[in-house]
């Protein structure tokens, strides 16, 4: 387990597991009130495939 901890004041937030954070969190501190934002720390594995150019030229003739 690891410790997430408030960025300002370092009041324990919540203790997180292995792939326990996949998506973005924003999570109020209990102690100070300064909002934190946690992102994962590594990219997401899912890709999205890029449109080509080619598909979106209208051919007229």
């Amino acid at each position: 387990m690891k410790d997430i901890r408030c960025g300002k004041c370092s009041a324990l937030l919540f203790r997180a597991g292995q792939n326990a954070t996949l998506g973005d969190i924003e999570i109020k501190c209990r102690r100070c009130g300064t909002i934190n934002h946690l992102r994962p720390a590594e990219p997401a594995t899912e890709r999205q495939e890029r449109r080509s150019r080619s598909s979106d030229i209208v051919k007229s003739g």
